[in-house]
């Protein structure tokens, strides 16, 4: 199942859309700093990420 991880420098957050129908990702979930997302194991891997270390990331 397809999903799109944004990553929002400007605004300080992760933004994670799953679940397409018609067009149209129906979850999403917002994550800020201090916090740890799951992404969706259908990616065929289980993955757990600090949002703090994805922000940090070099672009």
């Amino acid at each position: 199942m397809p999903i799109h991880v944004i990553v929002d420098r400007a605004n300080g957050r992760v933004v994670v859309l799953t679940d397409p129908q018609d067009g149209e990702y129906r979850v999403h979930a917002v994550h800020h700093p201090g916090q740890s997302f799951a992404l969706p194991e259908s990616i065929g891997a289980s993955a757990t990420l600090s949002v703090d270390s994805v922000l940090a990331a070099k672009k």
